[in-house]
């Protein structure tokens, strides 16, 4: 369960962001998760809670946003929806055969803080 390390790298960061723009108390954290990314959603909601337990971060909420996964055909050259379409270009038919373009990492999107 690779949520729990993310969850302890998030706290790291949290850390810092916290330590340099002078934060005292840090209400909630928005993940922008790719549908790709690998993230089990509720996986990751306990993992946070179990991270946090014993830290500053003990009251911070952990909120999620999915983005869609989009590749870019290798063969034509079209821009789809990966998990839509099934990893098949809707444009020419070609199965497998793109290149990621969105979807795929996990990012910091929103801090709340007091």
């Amino acid at each position: 369960m690779h949520e729990l390390g993310i969850a302890f790298e998030l706290i790291d960061t949290l850390k810092g962001v916290c330590e340099k723009n002078h934060i005292k108390r840090l209400l909630s954290v928005t993940l922008k998760v790719g549908e790709a990314s690998m993230v089990v959603p509720d996986y990751m909601m306990e993992c946070w809670e179990a991270a946090v337990q014993d830290t500053d971060f003990k009251d911070t909420k952990l909120k999620m946003v999915k983005t869609i996964a989009k590749g870019r055909c290798n063969q034509c050259g079209y821009g789809f929806n990966i998990a839509k379409n099934d990893r098949k270009c809707p444009h020419c038919g070609a199965y497998d055969d793109f290149v990621p373009i969105s979807g795929m990492d996990i990012e910091i999107s929103k801090v709340e803080a007091e």
